[in-house]
């Protein structure tokens, strides 16, 4: 998986993107059939979606994987991605910005 190269970040933000990675690989490590997953906050919602009661929270877009799964496997997935984002915007704010908009796919070497 590849860090934010493009953007030079502040040490701050450096930090905090290390233990986002370092997060976001456990979650393939459990999940062998997961590709990839795309994080997006309201406004890529779609249009017709209603939008009032939403203030800054991130969603899942996109998810794939290898193979179909089951909707519990999906479900469950998504839950993990979920608990494991929360947990790192409550503990490190700054962190949302570094989520919104992204895409993580698995790296295979």
């Amino acid at each position: 998986m590849q860090t934010i190269q493009s953007q030079v970040l502040e040490p701050r933000l450096q930090q905090i993107e290390a233990d986002l990675m370092a997060r976001i690989e456990v979650v393939f490590r459990q999940c062998p059939n997961l590709v990839g997953f795309a994080l997006q906050d309201s406004a890529g919602l779609p249009d017709d979606m209603d939008k009032s009661g939403i203030l800054r929270e991130l969603f899942i877009t996109e998810i794939d994987f290898v193979v179909p799964v089951h909707d519990d496997k999906h479900d469950e997935i998504c839950n993990m991605i979920n608990v494991t984002i929360s947990d790192l915007i409550c503990e490190r704010h700054e962190a949302f910005e570094l989520l919104r908009d992204r895409t993580f796919a698995r790296v295979l070497h």
